[in-house]
């Protein structure tokens, strides 16, 4: 009988602490040590949740109301109202069409004679239609002014080379038939009159003598030029941001 008490006699248990590895050192740590004693470094770690909390619809946002394309509701802000997209970036992969066509337009229509008066004005709406062709290209994209600026500058980078190869071939076929240096002789002639100072008419012909070389009548071009594209893309950006502005405004309201 004693022997059979001691076959059933319970095996002794031993109890290892159970250690896991620190993240920085790999030095064996044992588990619940809140830092490790080698480097320091803290040994908490938070799991992550397992699935997330899917946002609350209201009782009045139905499926009838999604977009098409969309198969589960929009999240709703607590005031009960969905949430705003946030503006994408530009893709310049279907921007730049609108905006050649609208430089072009600018750039001719700035070459027209009389017309030409109104140039700032066809920059101004070069920049906004540019806005408004891209919008019609991506309706869902909200187009901040920032974007508008930037789409109606590309629309005034391409109006000012249409326009400058223009501005060039005409000034190099007045210059080569002489009517450029006659006009400008008559203007140094009136300004020269108004000013009957000896010292004055004296510059004058200077800077007229000047801009009939090739060096002058080069650098007077170059200069005629860097104007003329800072004031495309100002009044262009500008009529972009305008675009931008507006086109916001319609789609508040509807």
């Amino acid at each position: 009988m004693a022997r059979q008490v001691a076959d059933f006699a319970p095996l002794p248990v031993t109890f290892r602490q159970v250690e896991h590895p620190c993240y920085r050192c790999q030095s064996e740590i044992p588990e619940g040590t809140a830092f490790c004693p080698h480097c320091g470094a803290p040994q908490i770690r938070v799991a992550p949740p397992e699935e997330e909390s899917q946002p609350a619809v209201p009782d009045g946002a139905s499926s009838e109301l999604l977009p098409p394309g969309q198969s589960t509701p929009a999240p709703w802000t607590p005031q009960g109202g969905p949430y705003q997209a946030m503006p994408a970036s530009i893709r310049w992969d279907l921007a730049w069409r609108g905006a050649l066509l609208c430089g072009i337009g600018a750039a001719v229509l700035s070459a027209i004679p009389l017309v030409s008066l109104g140039c700032c004005l066809w920059m101004l709406g070069a920049g906004a239609f540019s806005v408004s062709l891209y919008r019609k290209q991506v309706p869902d994209t909200i187009i901040t002014q920032g974007m508008g600026m930037k789409l109606g500058a590309l629309a005034g980078l391409f109006g000012f080379i249409v326009n400058a190869i223009v501005t060039t071939a005409a000034f190099v076929a007045r210059r080569d038939s002489g009517d450029l240096q006659k006009a400008m002789q008559d203007q140094m002639q009136k300004q020269m009159a108004s000013a009957p100072d000896p010292k004055v008419q004296e510059a004058m012909q200077r800077v007229l003598e000047w801009i009939g070389t090739p060096q002058g009548a080069a650098t007077m071009m170059i200069f005629v030029l860097i104007f003329m594209g800072v004031v495309f893309l100002l009044f262009t950006a500008a009529g972009g941001a305008l675009g931008a502005s507006m086109s916001g405004r319609r789609r508040e309201f509807r």
